[in-house]
């Protein structure tokens, strides 16, 4: 077999680029003016001649709209226990699949099932609100609760007594909702001569 000769063909070094140092010496110098204001910037605001936008967080709480969706809690019926049905529609509409319940029927039989075990696995939850869309009952909600900090793997997965009893809700939340208030059911117009009317659940509102 035959080998093939590699034609090896030598050319001659780039020609040295004068303006390489104009552009070090303007990479350096805009450098140096960026430092510059910043340190500017620090002395004003230790010496309090410029104010600071830095909040001192934990001492001074930041402030979210009303729209925000933080900590889950369940609210409650006016005899203390949880408004939650165990319909599992709030478990069903979670695109995260982070709550667990456990249904199991009430000893008083003029009520509906309740939920033995109510667990939201929080390391999951994307907080987008969809439980609380889903509920009929207004048993869950996303309150204004955003610090969730701890190291002991338990305190990730809130259980029912959690949700509906821990101290920062001053004794649990009831609901603004009458107890055998659902979802109202609204006639939608129709969109066509051929469409008919349709129904349709609307949400339980501002509260």
């Amino acid at each position: 077999m035959a080998i093939s000769k590699v034609t090896v063909i030598k050319v001659a070094p780039p020609p040295l680029d004068a303006n390489i140092f104009i552009a070090g010496w303007g990479y350096i110098t805009t450098i140096a003016s960026g430092m510059w204001m910043t340190l500017a910037i620090f002395i004003k605001q230790l010496i309090k001649i410029e104010k600071t936008n830095t909040l001192e967080w934990p001492e001074q709480p930041s402030t979210y709209s009303d729209r925000f969706k933080g900590k889950h809690f369940l609210t409650l019926r006016d005899d203390g226990e949880v408004r939650c049905t165990a319909c599992f529609l709030c478990a069903t509409n979670c695109p995260a699949d982070c709550i667990h319940i456990e249904a199991g029927n009430h000893p008083d039989n003029e009520l509906e099932k309740y939920p033995v075990r109510f667990e939201i696995d929080i390391l999951r939850c994307v907080f987008c609100g969809y439980c609380e869309e889903a509920c009929p009952v207004d048993a869950i909600r996303l309150g204004p609760e955003y610090a969730m900090v701890g190291t002991n793997g338990g305190k990730w997965v809130y259980t029912k007594e959690y949700l509906a009893e821990r101290k920062e809700l001053s004794g649990g939340i009831t609901s603004v909702k009458d107890e055998t208030d659902k979802h109202p059911i609204v006639v939608v117009p129709a969109l066509s001569r051929k469409t008919k009317d349709i129904k349709s659940y609307v949400r339980h509102g501002i509260h």
